[in-house]
């Protein structure tokens, strides 16, 4: 004969709180503690640091400091920079909305368009 089921025993939600918040606070102290066993091994091993006159200049790679503090920099590779970021997150929302499409997408997506037709029509361009 077949019997009554049971009813399932509710799940106690502060409980499950407690144990993400107690995983999570254990995870970014294991990491912390990971990182810093790491560095002070590798101050251990490695040799001593030694500081020449280059090596305490602005740049330390080897190439002359500049001169004058100014730089001149042209402005057509920064629109490309600022082009590729507008359609790389724009890439990146489509990726993400794929599985569900929602009016937040589509609004997103209105808006970097007007940044990009801003980028095109700004004065710099000219």
């Amino acid at each position: 004969m077949l019997e009554r089921p049971t009813p399932l025993k509710a799940i106690d939600v502060q409980v499950i709180s407690l144990d993400l918040v107690s995983g999570f606070t254990l995870v970014i102290v294991l990491s912390l503690l990971f990182a810093a066993v790491i560095l002070y091994i590798g101050r251990q091993v490695a040799p001593e640091a030694r500081l020449t006159g280059g090596a305490v200049e602005s740049y330390a790679c080897g190439e002359p400091a500049f001169l004058g503090g100014k730089v001149q920099f042209n402005l057509e590779l920064f629109n490309y920079a600022l082009y590729f970021m507008l359609f790389d997150i724009v890439g990146f929302m489509l990726f993400l909305s794929w599985a569900n499409p929602s009016i937040i997408v589509i609004v997103y997506l209105v808006m970097t368009l007007v940044a990009a037709a801003y980028v095109s029509v700004s004065p710099q361009n000219e």
